[in-house]
C-alpha cells in the first residue's frame, strides 16, 4: 500500500512544474535527512531521494523556501489531504472485499491473502511482510516499563509527534490496548528524540512506547510513511501491515477471536 501511494504520489509531482535539485540535509520536524534530491511535489506532499531511500513529506511541515518554491497553499492541501485519507480508506475496503491480485499478475491465479477471513489485504508491495515473521521488537530505550509481548498479539504503531495524522490514531489505539489487553499488546515505535515523546500530553499514549532514535526496528518493519502499523500474532508472523485506518476494531476483533495453536 506505501509503495502504491508513492506511485501515486510520483506520478503527480510533475503537476509542480519544478526541476529536480539537491540539498545536502533536509530537517521534516526532529528527523534529518541527508543527501536529498528532491523530485517534485503535488498539493500535499514533497517527494525525493535521500542517503538510505526515497520518502515524502507533507509540504505543511517544510520550510517556507521549500512551500513557496511549489506553491503552497494550506486550505488546498488541507481538502487533498481530506481525500487522500478517503480515497484510501475506499480502496483498502475494496481490495479486501474482492482479493484483487497484485498488478502485473493478472494472468496468475491470485494466492489466498493472509487475513483474508477477517477482509485484511496484503498491500501492494513486494516487500511485504504479510505471512512471514515480523521484526524482533528492540528499541533503544522503553519509555516506562518494558512490555511483556511473549503469547500475545502484538500491535506495532510507528509514529511521530509532529505527524497529525499519527496523534489522530492515539486514543483509538488506547482504547484497543484497554479493551483488548488480555490478548493485545500496544507498542508505540518513534523516532523522535525522548523530552518530545514524553513531554506530549495531548493526546496521553497509555500504551507501551519505545524509542527508535536509530530507526532500527522503523527500518526493518519497511516502514516508508507514517503512521504504520504492524500486527504480528503470537507466534511472531505479520497478519497486516499498512495504514492504521483499514485496521479497524471488527476486523481486529475478529482476528483476535480465532483460537491459537500451541
Amino acid at each position: 500500500m506505501t509503495k502504491w501511494f508513492l506511485l501515486c504520489g510520483t506520478l503527480l509531482v510533475c503537476s509542480a512544474g519544478a526541476a529536480q535539485f539537491k540539498l545536502d540535509t533536509l530537517k521534516i520536524g526532529t528527523t534529518t535527512y541527508s543527501n536529498v534530491t528532491v523530485l517534485g511535489a503535488n498539493t500535499t506532499d514533497l517527494y525525493f531521494s535521500h542517503a538510505n531511500g526515497f520518502a515524502n513529506v507533507k509540504l505543511k511541515y517544510v520550510g517556507p523556501e521549500l512551500q513557496k518554491r511549489f506553491d503552497y497553499n494550506a486550505k488546498a492541501a488541507e481538502e487533498a489531504e481530506k481525500r487522500q485519507v478517503e480515497n484510501e480508506i475506499l480502496y483498502q475496503t475494496a481490495l479486501a472485499h474482492t482479493g484483487s491480485p497484485r498488478p502485473g499478475n493478472a494472468a496468475t491465479p491470485a494466492k489466498p491473502l493472509i487475513g483474508s477471513e477477517t477482509g485484511l489485504a496484503d498491500p501492494i508491495s513486494d516487500k511485504s511482510l504479510l505471512g512471514k515473521p515480523g521484526p524482533t521488537v528492540q528499541v533503544d530505550k522503553w519509555l516506562g516499563d518494558k512490555p511483556a509481548l511473549e503469547g500475545k498479539f502484538v500491535l506495532i504503531n510507528f509514529w511521530a509527534t509532529w505527524s497529525a495524522p499519527s496523534r489522530q490514531y492515539i486514543p483509538e489505539l488506547n482504547a484497543l490496548q484497554k479493551k483488548y489487553s488480555e490478548k493485545l499488546v500496544v507498542v508505540g515505535i518513534s523516532a523522535d528524540p525522548e523530552n518530545e515523546v514524553a513531554d506530549m500530553t495531548d493526546p496521553r499514549i497509555e500504551y507501551a512506547s519505545g524509542l527508535d532514535s536509530k530507526a532500527k526496528l522503523t527500518a526493518a518493519a519497511g516502514v516508508t510513511s507514517i503512521p504504520c502499523v504492524l500486527l504480528v500474532d503470537p507466534k511472531g508472523i505479520v497478519l497486516y501491515q499498512g495504514h492504521p485506518a483499514a485496521l479497524t476494531e471488527r476486523r481486529l476483533q475478529a482476528i483476535l477471536a480465532r483460537p491459537t495453536e500451541e
